[in-house]
């Protein structure tokens, strides 16, 4: 038999340690063992009745060929006019190419950069970052925000961030995994002192609508032709399986990406996206229902997280994630996620994923009992530890 002798960029794949708790979450339950999902970032509520019912309406109307590359023009002209709305600035369909945000990650990382150059990620950060940097043959430079002020970005990161002299920034406010959302003054200042250097910046805004604690302030509303925002609708539509994200760029940028689009996957199906499409006619509605929810529930959470004393959690200001501080634990966070999914049953995320060891990730966007129940279960656990 041959040796399989897989090239360097082979090799590099590492794909997300987050995936192994899965992984064994899902073996557990081939056992028989009932599984509270609280690792995934998947939202277990309805879809809006609109999105599905157009997306049956377009396949029953056989919508099932090709799309054009950067996505339908009727949603990327859709998303350019509700951003014009809100920022208050002319966006048209060529600021626009629709794609998986995930696969946004990697794209955006090839166009800015050449092997070997750097890419400056604030941690905690989502692990794609990492993944796609190692690659793509990039060294990454983390930036450590503090956990004791809730892992807000200030100009101090921002300093070292520029000091490393990057290729790339990528930020991430509505963060994955702490819920922190980034003040419009240090936004500013972090577009300013890239601009001064001549250095990409890519915004990731996945979870920018399900802002409820603080207002939310896009990079879109800044003057900088080398940023690029990246955002989904699998998260706030709660369509995980549609795989609709989409970049907003100057038209070069969205060139290069629709040139990509085309070579590594062709399109994205149409009838996901017409769904989408009439999605954004209640988007506003359905995310303020959304924001208003997870700030009760997550209010809740940290009750439950505060009956023992020696793991804490700042609370998120967006999204639906938790990222909780166990390091006064004698575990490690990965030993912690396994033992907990062995022994009770629940699912969560170690930080070290993201860049973070002495952390977990918790998402509380399932069914409040089970993750009522699943944080329970994480306070019980860490009570018995030393």
């Amino acid at each position: 038999m041959n040796n399989l002798d897989f090239s360097n960029r082979g090799q590099s794949l590492i794909g997300q340690k987050m995936f192994s708790i899965l992984d064994q979450a899902n073996q557990y339950e081939k056992k028989g063992m009932f599984i509270k999902h609280l690792e995934l970032g998947e939202p277990d509520q309805y879809a809006p009745g609109r999105i599905i019912n157009k997306t049956i309406i377009s396949l029953l109307e056989h919508k099932v060929g090709y799309a054009p590359s950067g996505g339908i023009s009727l949603l990327r002209e859709g998303i350019a006019n509700y951003y014009s709305k809100k920022v208050n600035k002319n966006f048209i369909e060529n600021n626009v190419a629709i794609s998986p945000a995930n696969m946004l990650i990697y794209q955006l990382l090839e166009i800015f950069s050449n092997i070997g150059d750097q890419v400056c990620v604030f941690t905690p950060g989502f692990p794609t970052y990492f993944a796609a940097s190692k690659y793509i043959n990039l060294q990454v430079n983390k930036v450590e925000l503090d956990s004791s002020n809730g892992f807000q970005l200030e100009r101090i990161h921002v300093d070292k961030a520029i000091s490393k002299n990057p290729k790339v920034i990528m930020v991430n406010s509505g963060n994955n995994p702490t819920g922190a959302v980034y003040s419009k003054d240090v936004l500013e200042y972090l577009v300013d002192k890239a601009a001064e250097k001549n250095i990409w910046i890519i915004s990731d805004e996945t979870y920018g609508m399900l802002s409820f604690n603080k207002k939310y302030f896009s990079l879109l509303e800044l003057n900088y032709n080398k940023i690029a925002v990246i955002s989904s609708f699998s998260k706030v539509f709660s369509v995980p399986g549609y795989r609709v994200g989409y970049v907003m760029a100057d038209p070069k940028v969205i060139e290069k990406i629709i040139l990509s689009s085309s070579t590594l996957y062709s399109c994205l199906p149409i009838f996901v996206q017409e769904g989408i499409r009439e999605g954004l006619n209640i988007l506003d509605e359905f995310t303020k229902k959304r924001r208003s929810d997870y700030k009760k529930l997550s209010s809740e959470c940290i009750h439950i997280l505060s009956k023992d004393n020696r793991i804490s959690c700042s609370p998120p200001d967006s999204g639906f994630y938790l990222f909780i501080d166990i390091r006064k634990l004698d575990l490690d966070d990965f030993t912690f996620c396994s033992k907990l999914l062995e022994e009770y049953g629940t699912a969560i995320t170690p930080g070290s994923s993201f860049g973070r060891p002495g952390f977990v990730r918790a998402c509380f966007c399932k069914d409040i009992n089970i993750v009522k129940s699943g944080l329970e279960d994480l306070v019980k656990f860490s009570k018995t530890l030393n």
